[in-house]
């Protein structure tokens, strides 16, 4: 028979297993934060869903210099470019990658439409300040 300073010890050392397996499989399926999946997309427009991603993704850094950070702001994203900003709509699946990804209006003082790529002229002239 245990004595109850024996049976403290089990029950301590089977709740601190207990809790390192928990944490283990806590830390197995964590995801990622949004702004780190968001960071690593545009850091390696390769790893985007798919063509026209990908093309989107590489237009926008031509045109705005090199790609610096994801900054959350309000229910959104913006990344932060060497000669801009670019403003996103992403919305994640529950294992944490972009379900849909929606680009706003860049914000620059040196940037023009008529220095920006073909594949995103388009969508530029709907944006106040980018009037071709």
């Amino acid at each position: 028979m245990l004595s109850k300073h024996q049976k403290n010890r089990a029950v301590t050392v089977f709740s601190t297993a207990l809790l390192f397996v928990l944490s283990i499989e806590l830390v197995a399926n964590a995801q990622p934060a949004p702004e780190v999946v968001l960071d690593r997309l545009f850091r390696n427009e390769s790893s985007a869903p798919n063509t026209q991603s990908r093309e989107m993704l590489a237009s926008f850094k031509k045109w705005m210099g090199s790609f610096q950070r994801i900054r959350k702001e309000g229910s959104g994203f913006v990344a932060i470019f060497d000669s801009g900003s670019l403003p996103l709509d992403a919305k994640f699946k529950a294992n944490g990658s972009i379900e849909t990804m929606n680009f706003g209006c860049p914000a620059s003082k040196s940037l023009s439409i008529s220095t920006a790529p073909t594949e995103i002229r388009q969508s530029l002239s709907k944006c106040a300040g980018f009037k071709s």
